[in-house]
C-alpha cells in the first residue's frame, strides 16, 4: 500500500468532482505544470515559465493546465523563433509558443519587438500559451498590446490580471499566424464585456496525464533511499 507521504506523489491526490473535474489552487497548478515540464525534459527555467503560464491562464479564465498539457505533448517537435524586425519565422515546422513568448518578452523594447509598426509571427502552435508572455511584454513596454489570430483578438494591458475576453473551441491548439500591435489606451469609462468565465476545475484526465509526466522526475522510494535519509550523525550537544 502506498504511504500518504510517498515521495512518488507529485502533490496531494485530489478527488474528482462528479468523477470528471478536480479543483487545484493556482500554486498547485503552477507546481504540477512545472514538474510535468521537467518530466518531458525541459530546462529548469523553461519549466518554471510553463508553471507560471499555466497559473496565469487559469487566473484569466482559460484552462491553463489543459493548454500546457497539450503543448507538452508536442513541444519536442516545435521550433524556436528567429526574431527579426516586423516578422518572425521558423526554419521549419510550427513555432513553440513558450519559447516564442519568452523571446517576445525579451525583445519587447528592441527593434525585433512589436513596436508601433506591429509584428507578425508565423505558425505558432498552441497560440493561447503565448498570451501570458504578451502581457509580460506589455508590462515591459508599459503599453497595451493587441494580439490576434484566426478566430481570436484581444488586448492585454500592463495590469493583465483579470479574465481575458477570448473564447476558443477545442481546436485552439492548431498552429496559427499571429499579429501583435501596440493598442490604443483603453477608455477608463468603457465597461469590459464578454470576458471569459473562470474555469471551474480541470479535467481529471488532464490532471492524471500531467501527474504522470511529473512522476518521471521523482525517485521511487526504496530500502536504500530510506536508509540514506536524514543526518549521517548525531547532532545532539
Amino acid at each position: 500500500m502506498m504511504s500518504p507521504n510517498d515521495p512518488t506523489r507529485s502533490a496531494s491526490a485530489p478527488v474528482a468532482q462528479d468523477g470528471a473535474r478536480v479543483c487545484l489552487s493556482l500554486s498547485e497548478i503552477n507546481a504540477l505544470c512545472f514538474k510535468a515540464a521537467r518530466g518531458v525534459g525541459l530546462s529548469w527555467g523553461e519549466a518554471e515559465e510553463a508553471g507560471w503560464a499555466a497559473a496565469w491562464l487559469t487566473r484569466a479564465g482559460l484552462a491553463g493546465p489543459s493548454i500546457v498539457l497539450h503543448w507538452l505533448q508536442d513541444c519536442a517537435t516545435l521550433a524556436r523563433p528567429l526574431p527579426a524586425p516586423g516578422h518572425w519565422q521558423a526554419r521549419m515546422g510550427p513555432l513553440c509558443p513558450l519559447r516564442t513568448g519568452l523571446a517576445l518578452a525579451d525583445f519587447a523594447a528592441l527593434p525585433e519587438g512589436p513596436g508601433h509598426d506591429g509584428l507578425r509571427i508565423d505558425t505558432v502552435a498552441h497560440p493561447r500559451l503565448i498570451l501570458p508572455f504578451v502581457a509580460r511584454a506589455a508590462t515591459r513596454l508599459d503599453l497595451p498590446l493587441r494580439i490576434g489570430w484566426f478566430g481570436a483578438e484581444l488586448t492585454l494591458d500592463t495590469a493583465g490580471n483579470g479574465p481575458v475576453p477570448v473564447s476558443l473551441g477545442e481546436d485552439a491548439s492548431a498552429p496559427a499566424d499571429l499579429w501583435i500591435t501596440v493598442a490604443a489606451p483603453p477608455d477608463p469609462n468603457e465597461q469590459q464585456t464578454d470576458c471569459a468565465v473562470p474555469t471551474k476545475g480541470i479535467a481529471f484526465a488532464d490532471w492524471q496525464a500531467l501527474d504522470a509526466l511529473a512522476l518521471r522526475v521523482t525517485v521511487p522510494p526504496s530500502a536504500g533511499s530510506r536508509a540514506g535519509a536524514g543526518a549521517a550523525g548525531d547532532d545532539n550537544d
